[in-house]
């Protein structure tokens, strides 16, 4: 095992990932970039373009993301099985290819029924290999540094919110919009050729140790079956398991409250804060790049505390940062809107690293695919809780601070499921790591 040979026996440091650990967080920050980018932040120019070369309703275009989100929502939890049955590499690569055909498919939607058809594929399989597939690799690979890989992984979502709608507006002034989804896709196909050569779904089966450390290795050993082997957890299990729905609750209060507030954060500079529409755009541009470094900071508080006290942190962090955006000091916005560009970098992290923590590597499929589906759900209901403030509420204070509070709450639930017991561990059939 080559870079086995040559790391020490004692524990490494919390960035020594080895050259093949770092191609892991490489391969990683992509999926999320393209997952982020096209499923979530892109579609403020997708949408529009579509609608103006096809002489299409961009309402009706619109109204067409949401139920696509959640139909993707409970699909993706099936990858979870499909994992288990096909292998994480195989179900990792065709869930890639199937994600590039259907981009193609969706920037070249000849009616609008194609297009809501292919728009679900799209989501779809773009989340699976970025998020279900993708996280379970880091899992593999850094067991005992989850926190601060998956805070360097997902820059990746931050610098799509950065730059994505740049790159959609360059390509399509080249190529028109279907071009430049085609282009797009057609770059998912030699990314799955990348991901074909150069990715392992474990370390063991790359000649590494898990964390680059052979001590790790060693616990790792003593302490679970080899993970290629699959999840003796089910669905059933999961479903049942009180840490899969307190961390999915909790992971989802911080991204119902991100939504709230990003969802709302251009029309408040412009209304509440005098801002001209170009202005705004680039407090929301500083927001997304401040959320680059902020994932890195929020990942190595994550390594030093651990994700329970690092999720209360961010939660008060979080409502700190609202109610200095919303003061009347000029100062006190700006400060707040750091804050808040940092929490954005941080929200993504959460599930798999809490997944990772309490699940393990065996168990880390199949407990994060309904993590993920149970946060997914609450974040959902985000237009909801605004529509209900703002019909209690004038202005964006109120619905504001509800959304901190709600994000307070979040970390409160997560911090209080801290004490993981050993009978909880036989009680719920959960292996550590």
């Amino acid at each position: 095992m080559s870079e086995m040979k040559t790391t020490s026996a004692k524990k490494t440091s919390g960035y020594n990932f080895g050259l093949k650990g770092w191609r892991i967080i490489g391969f990683e920050i992509v999926m999320l970039f393209f997952m982020t980018g096209i499923t979530v932040d892109g579609l403020n120019t997708i949408v529009p373009k579509m609608a103006a070369y096809h002489n299409w309703s961009s309402d009706v275009l619109l109204s067409i993301s949401t139920p696509a989100s959640i139909v993707a929502l409970f699909a993706c939890v099936m990858w979870a099985a499909f994992i288990e049955k096909g292998g994480l590499k195989r179900v990792t690569l065709i869930t890639m290819v199937l994600a590039g055909i259907s981009l193609i498919a969706y920037g070249n939607s000849v009616n609008v029924v194609m297009y809501a058809i292919s728009l679900v594929c799209v989501v779809t399989f773009i989340n699976a290999f970025a998020c279900n597939c993708g996280f379970a690799i880091v899992a593999n690979w850094f067991p005992t540094k989850s926190g601060i890989a998956n805070g360097i992984a997902t820059i990746g979502m931050n610098l799509a919110s950065a730059i994505i709608n740049w790159v959609l507006t360059g390509l399509s002034n080249v190529f028109e919009i279907t071009g430049a989804l085609t282009v797009l896709g057609i770059v998912l196909f030699v990314l799955a050729g990348l991901v074909a050569l150069f990715v392992k779904g474990t370390p063991e089966e790359d000649g590494c140790y898990p964390d680059n450390d052979p001590a790790v290795a060693e616990m790792l050993k003593n302490e679970e079956m080899p993970a290629e082997i699959g999840s003796q957890f089910s669905y059933k299990d999961a479903i049942k398991n009180k840490y899969v729905w307190m961390y999915g609750i909790g992971n989802g209060f911080f991204g119902l409250a991100t939504v709230g507030i990003m969802s709302q954060l251009l029309s408040f500079f412009q209304e509440v804060r005098g801002y001209d529409a170009s202005s705004a755009l680039t407090m929301l541009t500083i927001a997304a790049v401040i959320g680059i470094v902020g994932a890195w900071i929020w990942g190595a508080v994550d390594q030093k505390l651990g994700p329970q006290k690092t999720c209360l942190i961010f939660g008060i962090w979080y409502l700190a940062g609202i109610i200095l955006l919303i003061s009347p000091l000029k100062i006190g916005m700006y400060v707040g809107l750091i804050m808040l560009g940092a929490s954005i970098g941080g929200n993504g992290q959460f599930g798999p690293v809490l997944a990772a923590q309490a699940f393990g590597r065996k168990d880390f499929s199949v407990s994060f695919s309904c993590m993920n589906m149970i946060s997914g759900i609450v974040r959902s209901c985000s237009y909801a809780v605004l529509a209900v403030l703002h019909s209690m509420s004038n202005g964006y204070s109120a619905p504001y601070t509800v959304f901190g509070i709600i994000a307070v709450v979040g970390g409160c639930m997560i911090f209080a499921m801290k004490e993981k017991k050993k009978e909880d561990v036989d009680e719920d059939t959960v292996a550590a790591y």
